[in-house]
């Protein structure tokens, strides 16, 4: 028996003989109640996998389970009946084209949103700045009615990770690579989590603006205070269970707390420049791709919250600036926070 029926065999079972389908079990027809998956196209592939001679064999000639691909791109019945909502295969109308069978997508009118930096762009820098955030003093701890919280990730040779240091006014910067397509940078940030008594990341970045903030929610409903850069009042927002809710974004700082005052705040920072980082669990960070030159570094740190009756109260974040100069190698920037 030649290998390739064989195989088919094997494949068919006692549904084949000889190279032919078995006329003791017919297929049931396709989509019926009793059909179980093999149909028109599986029963000819069968066919055509027991030898030579059959594979020319046609499919049955059923319209409804006709494939045909003869005509020019679009002619014919492809894929039975009209082509994915109609005109040519590859035309105007098929494949994500102005139509799927009766459906046109409505026209969105998003605004042109110029993305490119504000600076004259450069390649080969090879400028620096790396250093590392500690603490000193007491290591803070608060305790709300919903729990107890870290106000700042504090490691125990009191490094402080998800500190954000950037450079907010850049003159001649990296180039930044581009989305496929389009002449922009991908963004980064703009995502906060509820997580039991805290909202997460405490601090992010970012950029490029403008962006959307999306806040998602956890199994308990809460109601959120969310104050704006410029706001003179904070805005409240219902957060239900599992809900999102999402604000545009400005540049400068966001904070998004409990109406309640009994969960963690968060902190988005949106800038208009590329080069910021996070420092890690071991408090460094490193911003690299810097044309020579004298730089306003900026160390943001939310604020450490007091605690009145379970109600968490905040004040200003704080914010530590260090001019730095850096030539063509890295230059060093260590900074120690707290009292």
């Amino acid at each position: 028996m030649p290998s390739r029926l064989l195989i088919a065999a094997a494949l068919a079972g006692a549904t084949i003989s000889c190279g032919r389908p078995s006329q003791h079990q017919p297929l049931y027809a396709a989509g019926s109640e009793k059909d179980e998956g093999h149909g028109l196209l599986a029963r000819a592939s069968s066919n055509l996998l027991t030898s030579d001679e059959t594979a020319t064999e046609s499919l049955p000639s059923r319209t409804s389970a006709r494939r045909t691909f003869d005509d020019e791109a679009g002619g014919g019945e492809q894929f039975g009946g009209d082509q994915y909502g109609g005109g040519g295969m590859f035309g105007n109308n098929a494949y994500g084209g102005a139509t799927y069978a009766a459906y046109v997508p409505p026209p969105w009118p998003y605004p042109a949103v110029n993305r490119q930096p504000r600076y004259q762009q450069q390649v080969g820098l090879t400028a620096a700045i790396e250093g590392t955030i500690t603490w000193r003093g007491p290591i803070p701890k608060v305790t709300t009615s919903c729990g107890t919280l870290d106000p700042l990730s504090i490691s125990r040779e009191r490094a402080v990770a998800g500190i954000l240091v950037y450079i907010e006014r850049v003159t001649t910067g990296r180039v930044l690579a581009s989305a496929i397509g389009e002449q922009r940078p991908s963004l980064v940030g703009g995502v906060i989590v509820k997580r039991g008594c805290a909202l997460a990341p405490l601090v992010q970045v970012v950029n490029p603006l403008p962006a959307q903030l999306a806040i998602h929610g956890d199994a308990k409903r809460t109601r959120l205070k969310i104050t704006t850069p410029g706001a003179t009042s904070p805005s409240s927002i219902e957060l239900q269970e599992a809900g999102r809710v999402a604000l545009q974004l400005k540049t400068g700082v966001t904070r998004v707390e409990s109406d309640d005052a009994t969960i963690g705040a968060a902190w988005v920072v949106g800038v208009d420049s590329p080069y910021y980082a996070i420092t890690d669990d071991t408090g460094r960070f490193r911003i690299d791709e810097l044309a020579a030159g004298t730089y306003d570094v900026t160390i943001f740190q939310p604020p450490v919250p007091t605690v009145a009756n379970g109600k968490l109260s905040y004040g200003a974040p704080v914010i530590v600036h260090r001019n730095v100069r850096v030539t063509s190698g890295t230059s060093r920037l260590d900074v120690a926070l707290g009292k």
